[in-house]
């Protein structure tokens, strides 16, 4: 963590902030009893927009300070590959732009006191692909029930991957990932919203459980 602790301080954009809590309307949980698991895995792959370029903001919460920035993200799941471009808000400098694909990132510019820390591309890189590739359990993951949850599980690496569907629709609402049974991340969605037909999370949490960090993701602009 001290790739992302270092260089923020070293910018001087870092604010303190108290306990953090859930900035975003949680969903509405209905009995999912009857509901066929299979059809939900394929109705949600259906409903995702393969290729995307959004606009964010994001607060980057780590031992009781958080920095807040714009992220420009570019992302074709079908080939794997993805762009994003960090931007300070108020300033409009930019702080690094990273691409990469589902194996390896790499950084085209990193500000200096972030460049000087360590591979930040990996650390974009990773959170990216952790929040917007593999939203879909493959269709061997096996298949769990609750009253009101479809969870499934399956082999990643060397963990597992666990995805939980909920609410009427049947949406991804986390995502976990586990090795020798301790939860290392995690990853919730909320308020989905359609755009041209295709679903897409209002508000996204990454919580690393292993490094202490959270990110805070608010959808702030979809471009075709």
């Amino acid at each position: 963590m001290k790739i992302r602790q270092v260089a923020l301080f070293a910018l001087g954009i870092l604010s303190a902030v108290g306990c953090s809590s859930v900035p975003f309307h949680q969903m509405d949980l209905v009995s999912l009893e009857g509901v066929d698991p299979e059809t939900v895995r394929e109705r949600f792959a259906l409903a995702l927009p393969v290729a995307f370029r959004i606009v964010n903001t994001v607060t980057f919460e780590f031992k009781g300070h958080a920095l807040a920035a714009i992220g420009y993200t570019q992302v074709d799941t079908s080939e794997g590959t993805f762009t994003v471009v960090g931007l300070h808000p108020a300033a409009g400098v930019k702080l690094f732009e990273v691409s990469g694909n589902s194996e390896s990132a790499g950084s085209s510019f990193a500000l200096d006191a972030f460049a000087i820390q360590g591979d930040i591309a990996r650390a974009v890189g990773d959170d990216t692909r952790r929040m917007y590739f593999d939203r879909v359990p493959t269709s061997h993951a096996m298949v769990s029930r609750e009253p009101y949850r479809i969870l499934f599980r399956q082999q990643e690496g060397d963990g597992e991957l666990e995805f939980v569907f909920a609410g009427g629709d049947g949406v991804l609402v986390e995502k976990h990932y586990y090795e020798n049974g301790r939860k290392v991340w995690s990853v919730s969605y909320y308020e989905y919203r359609r755009d041209n037909g295709k679903l897409y999370p209002y508000g996204i949490i990454l919580d690393h459980h292993e490094y202490r960090y959270r990110l805070v993701v608010r959808l702030r602009e979809i471009r075709s």
